[in-house]
């Protein structure tokens, strides 16, 4: 049991129990389709709670570990799955759900993530926010860019930017300094799982046609999500290890350049274009899940991550 609990998320087994519901049983898309904006504000806003009080009040030694995370978050993966979709993804809908999952701010497992793989703490949490506040700007850049013969919606996607990004980086840190999460506490775990619920089941409900009609897009949607994980994954642990880089910042590395906000790009995918750009998040989702569960499997048992015996002391 404890093997299973250590492997299977809740997050996941809510995906995979959601997932199926949305393929089985797609009469509530619509309804889904209109409560996700609500529940990611309130889910991002949940996990950023996580986020030590006064982590801010100190930006100097932030900087760098910022920077770095919009190095591995967008230099990096996003571009790593922008030039592999062009390559291989000739739908128009499919490549827009493509764009924003390049275009958003890593996942926010990183942060339980690296606490259970004991990650260098300022790395992991200082690049995580660092990537948030860069999204700000470079998500709305990557739409523009990629997008500009798409007829966009440009203040909305600029005001759902501030309400999934700005919003619930702001209300948790007021919630965190005035000691306010101490009240939802009891709550936040069922809070978040209905959250949760609900919007995988819309991804997965409004996916549901791709598994059917079209199979061999889906197939490519997921070699681009299995090589932009584990395969990238791969190439960032060796460049690390090559250089030294002490295994804790190795494994900070390996989360900010390897796991987006799929979540978050499916829910504006079916919030500001339509259901045919919100299937390459689902795809995104499962294999971010099982690349998950293979990171755990490799950094508790076989501790491949090994920069070599002087890298503990830079």
């Amino acid at each position: 049991m404890a093997a299973i609990k250590y492997y299977f998320s809740r997050s996941f087994l809510l995906f995979l129990l959601a997932g199926l519901t949305g393929i089985i049983l797609p009469q509530g898309a619509d309804i889904g389709t209109a409560l996700i904006l609500p529940a990611l504000t309130v889910i991002l806003t949940i996990t950023l709670l996580s986020m030590p009080r006064g982590f801010f009040r100190n930006p100097g030694p932030l900087v760098f570990p910022a920077i770095l995370g919009n190095i591995m978050n967008y230099f990096i993966l996003a571009n790593f799955i922008i030039w592999s979709s062009i390559f291989l993804i000739r739908d128009e809908n499919l490549w827009v759900g493509m764009v924003l999952i390049a275009a958003v701010p890593p996942a926010v497992s990183i942060m339980p993530l690296a606490k259970l793989f004991r990650a260098q703490p300022i790395t992991s949490f200082a690049g995580l926010a660092g990537a948030y506040l860069g999204a700000i700007l470079i998500t709305p850049l990557i739409g523009i860019g990629f997008l500009k013969y798409i007829p966009l919606n440009y203040s909305g996607i600029i005001l759902l930017v501030l309400e999934l990004i700005v919003l619930p980086l702001a209300l948790s840190r007021v919630a965190v300094d005035k000691d306010w999460e101490k009240i939802f506490a009891p709550y936040t775990e069922m809070i978040n799982d209905w959250c949760l619920f609900i919007v995988f089941y819309a991804l997965a409900a409004n996916s549901r046609y791709l598994i059917f009609r079209r199979p061999l897009d889906l197939v490519f949607i997921a070699a681009i999500a299995v090589a932009s994980t584990f395969l990238l994954g791969l190439v960032i642990e060796k460049i690390c290890v090559f250089y030294r880089i002490p295994k804790e910042k190795i494994i900070a590395l390996l989360l900010l350049g390897t796991l987006k906000n799929y979540v978050l790009a499916g829910g504006i995918a079916l919030a500001v274009f339509n259901k045919q750009a919100a299937p390459p998040a689902i795809v995104f989702i499962f294999v971010m899940f099982i690349y998950e569960i293979w990171l755990k499997s490799k950094i508790k048992t076989n501790n491949t991550i090994n920069p070599g015996k002087d890298a503990g002391q830079q």
